[in-house]
């Protein structure tokens, strides 16, 4: 075998740029392999964030006590359920130090409570401070926290393959909410016939496990602010963001994966266009397949996904995320998100309010934000992106060689 040597420094300079050009070019299509949709993506391998139940109590706690949370300790061993249940002696609080200030502000925030008191709280990577809900630890509230009618609807749905399901929170203004539930129904009508689905490969990276089909398909469930049954899960929604619970709007969450919500869509922000922006990000191939750098929030569900996605009967195991659970939360309320108005446009109330298949759903609700939500990132732009730091490399290592040339020369 002829060995060549490269003798000028110029040529061995420029010899270094050629590999590392290869090296790039080589990874850069490993990077972007995936084509499964993001809802896909989503449903096979996001494992929900857990939320935070808090019992605060002081001394022991009666055995009739520990069985009024027990419901919650099951989801979590059992892995039915995004959940963690901690119990907390507000009598070691104060020796717990450091460690326990975030369990201190916690108990401060809930005022005067009797004791055993239940709070439930976001995930904690949200830094959402205030608790999704507080109060006496009962049988009713307890269940009402972790299930709901309209949640296992939903769970129904995503299960059997739809792309994502519209949680319409309503605003008490019928006209105002069917208006604007016709909007987002009919945008969704039209979008399944004209979106497509990323042209799936023979790579690892694009294989499908999960047993429901692949499609493109859309559904709306109506949620009543005031309806007793839906109280936890209308708490979640509008406390995902710092202004929405002062609202009057109607909503639109759009829900994907294993129960993740992208941002609401509030007002005279529900127009055709952002409907469509929605959609278009969850069919679109997965670019970022880390799950804390997507958008949304995941809600509370009692639901074994592993086992209901299961194709063969042997549990669909997700991927775990980012989002460990640390010992001391950081408080911090998240950013507001824009409220600007703008016009919808304007679309014929419809005839009739649809009403869900197996739950009993309330009077439609739906609005917008009026801003495009920015999370779209196209994928274009990514690429973009990427070519720019690979233009800047490069420029570095010829810039590099180009002088170590006219060193030699000198030389």
């Amino acid at each position: 075998m002829t060995k060549i040597i490269l003798r000028n420094p110029v040529r061995r300079r420029m010899a270094l740029v050629l590999v590392v050009l290869t090296a790039i070019t080589s990874i850069v299509p490993v990077a972007w392999a995936c084509n499964v949709p993001v809802f896909r993506f989503a449903l096979e391998k996001w494992r929900p964030d857990p939320y935070q139940a808090v019992l605060f109590h002081r001394g022991e706690l009666a055995a009739a006590e520990r069985a009024l949370v027990q419901p919650l300790a099951d989801l979590e061993e059992q892995s039915r359920g995004n959940v963690a249940l901690r119990l907390v002696d507000v009598s070691q609080l104060e020796a717990a130090g450091e460690e326990g200030k975030a369990d201190v502000e916690l108990f401060a925030s809930l005022g005067e409570v009797s004791l055993p008191a239940l709070a439930l709280q976001y995930p904690a990577h949200l830094k959402i401070a205030k608790p999704v809900w507080s109060g006496a630890p009962s049988s009713e509230a307890v269940g009402g926290l972790i299930d709901s009618p309209v949640r296992q609807e939903l769970i129904r749905r995503l299960v059997d393959g739809q792309t994502a399901v519209w949680l319409f929170l309503d605003s008490g203004n019928k006209e105002q909410d069917d208006l604007a539930a016709g909007l987002v129904e009919g945008q969704l009508k039209i979008l399944e016939q004209e979106l497509e689905l990323p042209e799936l490969t023979d790579a690892p990276e694009d294989a499908i496990a999960a047993k429901a089909p692949l499609q493109i398909a859309f559904s709306l469930l109506r949620v009543r602010r005031d309806d007793p049954a839906e109280h936890a899960l209308v708490a979640m929604l509008l406390g995902s963001e710092s202004d929405l619970a002062a609202r009057t709007d109607p909503m639109a969450f759009p829900v994907y994966g294993r129960g993740r919500a992208l941002w609401a869509l509030v007002g005279a922000g529900i127009t055709e266009k952002n409907v469509r922006d929605s959609a278009g990000f969850l069919v679109g191939p997965c670019s970022c397949e880390v799950k804390e750098l997507n958008p949304g929030f995941d809600l509370l569900l009692s639901a074994d996904w592993d086992v209901l996605l299961s194709a063969d009967g042997t549990p669909l195991a997700a991927e775990s995320t980012n989002a460990k659970t640390p010992k001391e939360a950081e408080l911090v309320p998240i950013p507001t998100g824009s409220t600007a108005a703008a016009t919808p446009s304007p679309v014929a109330p419809p005839a009739a309010a649809p009403t869900a298949a197996t739950v009993t759903v309330v009077a439609p609700t739906v609005v917008k934000r009026s801003v495009v939500p920015t999370f779209l990132i196209p994928r274009w732009l990514w690429f973009a992106g990427g070519a720019v730091v690979l233009g800047l490399v490069v420029g570095v290592i010829v810039a590099a060689a180009q002088a170590g040339g006219r060193n030699a020369e000198r030389d």
